[in-house]
């Protein structure tokens, strides 16, 4: 995630360092270049310099400086007919060598299919782009005969999914801003688009580490989302399960929510994360315990 940090003087009065350089200015420049590089990415298409400037209010000028140096550097990409940006294939290859270094799907891949069976359900592994969030990773329901599902690559509306709210839960004040700056699309009668309203769930979903989704995207669906932490707080990537409304309901199954934190939890453990360390005693992993109910229908 891009912070409101990318901006601030590292160095010591004046902004200099102790040379005497202007290191505050270098920071500044690579904090507006990943900011291009966020809107390109949830823009999900090439925009024009226009388009970028006035997304983050910044003068064209100054963007296509910025501009003018990612495509010389091959990070991102000019059509020659349409004058438009895009992502380039630099970022491709950088993505592969981290998929080598940290392959968050070959590590939740045993969690998820852990978690499809325990809540005979399909489960979902999804990671923030920017504001948004991908869907990278599917465990299907192999118990019923008519299930609910999404493909790899779906990128849930962030405002109306649970997932996306989970996302922006974790994400810098700026992040946020950026994206309840946008028009929010209200999909069914349930869909949350009013943005103090939005805020307040944000904070909700901090405290309580989860969020649904009943019938915001499509009436008589819902989702169940959990997040996934690594060094501290920061999101690596969010759990969910999806399916008919019948059978997760917009106030969570403490058995289905049980299972979720607790497999979110130890894999946020094993990325030093520490969000789970302060989970509130009444959706402990031991809930369902407590309360007399199997914590698995195998």
């Amino acid at each position: 995630m891009i912070s409101d940090d990318f901006s601030k003087p590292a160095g010591g009065p004046n902004g200099k360092d102790a040379a005497g350089g202007h290191e505050d200015l270098s920071v500044q420049s690579v904090g507006t270049s990943f900011r291009i590089l966020d809107e390109l990415s949830a823009a999900g298409r090439p925009l024009r310099l226009t388009e970028i400037a006035n997304a983050m209010h910044e003068t064209k000028a100054k963007i296509h400086r910025h501009l003018t140096t990612l495509r010389q550097l091959g990070v991102i990409e000019q059509d020659g007919g349409t004058e438009r940006y895009r992502l380039g294939w630099k970022l491709v290859q950088l993505g592969e060598s981290v998929a080598e270094q940290f392959n968050l799907r070959e590590i939740a891949a045993p969690y998820l299919t852990a978690i499809r069976d325990e809540t005979r359900e399909t489960a979902l592994l999804a990671v923030p782009i920017g504001w948004e969030t991908q869907v990278v990773s599917v465990a299907e329901n192999i118990y019923a005969r008519v299930y609910v599902s999404i493909r790899p690559g779906n990128r849930p509306v962030p405002h109306a999914a649970a997932q996306g709210r989970v996302v922006l839960a974790f994400s810098s004040p700026d992040l946020v801003d950026r994206a309840l700056a946008r028009d929010l699309v209200r999909l069914t009668p349930k869909t949350i688009v009013d943005r103090d309203e939005l805020r307040a769930r944000f904070e909700l979903i901090r405290e309580r580490l989860w969020d649904t989704a009943e019938s915001e995207i499509i009436d008589g669906v819902n989702t169940l989302s959990v997040p996934i932490l690594r060094d501290g707080d920061q999101l690596a990537g969010v759990f969910s399960i999806v399916g008919l409304s019948s059978s997760i309901p917009a106030e969570p199954d403490p058995r289905h929510l049980a299972i979720l934190h607790r497999h979110a939890r130890t894999m946020s453990e094993s990325l030093k994360g520490t969000v789970y360390d302060h989970l509130p005693p009444d959706t402990s992993p031991d809930l369902a315990r407590r309360r007399g109910r199997p914590r698995s229908t195998i």
